[in-house]
């Protein structure tokens, strides 16, 4: 019975995880993981309303009937909590533990992380933000001088590359006063990291004003220390606006996800 009973809760909760996992993949792995996923839910959903109450029992067994119901119930708790976190910023309330307050203190240098780029080359919400924010740092004099770290995409390139040196093109900054930084090395937060240790160092920076968004601070500060900074963390949000530093409820939900998985992978792996 303990066995059927685990098996029928792994069956409820495989719907949400599932979701979650497949959020973590590369793009071409993430369709082809999220169209398996829908066409297994939806065989099953169709398995379940047409064999429902004792006509499951009797066709697959009375076990294999109830862990099919719970595969559809969990199904059906994903739905809601989808829509829940499309109307509330579930997200936010996820990120909240994992906000760090801005530092007042001056450094060496700011160091931005400029967040990828679309499709299409051009910057997302999150990106704009911190690139933003970065350059109101280096106004207000926080520091010598401003990095705005850019990486590679198999997908888009270096379009990274190309949005942040236009946008900041727009605030007519003394070229002396930053610099954009372009790798292809430049993948996660911990080859940013790795690379930004080895190009501060000809500059010697060490003391730096960390700048990203929303739960991200927490992983990234860890991430950077580990690498030998001093961080002084610089977060585009705070406690109070982090519910609104997406551009919708769900992304923010998602970027959540993303960072609580990532803080338990990156101490998995040693990173932090």
């Amino acid at each position: 019975m303990t066995i059927y009973r685990l098996l029928n809760i792994g069956a409820f909760l495989v719907p949400s995880l599932a979701f979650v996992f497949i959020d973590q993949l590369s793009i071409d792995k993430k369709q082809l993981a999220a169209a398996l996923f829908i066409i297994v839910s939806s065989v099953a959903a169709a398995c379940f309303f047409r064999r429902h109450g004792e006509r499951v029992a009797e066709s697959v067994g009375i076990a294999g009937g109830k862990t099919l119901s719970s595969y559809v119930a969990g199904l059906l708790f994903l739905l809601l909590i989808m829509q829940l976190s499309y109307y509330y910023p579930v997200g936010g309330y996820l990120a909240k533990p994992l906000m760090i307050s801005h530092s007042a203190d001056n450094a060496d240098a700011i160091f931005v992380l400029a967040s990828g780029a679309s499709k299409t080359g051009d910057p997302g919400f999150s990106g704009l933000q911190r690139v933003n924010h970065g350059i109101r740092l280096l106004k207000e004099g926080r520091a010598r001088h401003l990095y705005l770290s850019t990486g590679f995409s198999p997908i888009t390139g270096y379009a990274e590359a190309a949005w942040v040196a236009s946008h900041t093109s727009l605030f007519e900054l003394d070229p002396a006063s930053f610099s954009i930084l372009i790798s292809p090395d430049i993948t996660t937060t911990a080859t940013e990291a790795g690379y930004a240790r080895k190009t501060l160092a000809a500059a010697d920076a060490n003391r730096i004003l960390l700048v990203t968004s929303g739960a991200h601070i927490y992983r990234s500060c860890a991430t950077f220390e580990k690498a030998g900074f001093e961080v002084l963390p610089a977060p585009v949000h705070n406690r109070k606006n982090i519910f609104y530093a997406s551009d919708d409820n769900l992304t923010s939900l998602r970027a959540a996800l993303h960072e609580w998985i990532g803080l338990i992978y990156y101490q998995l792996r040693d990173r932090i």
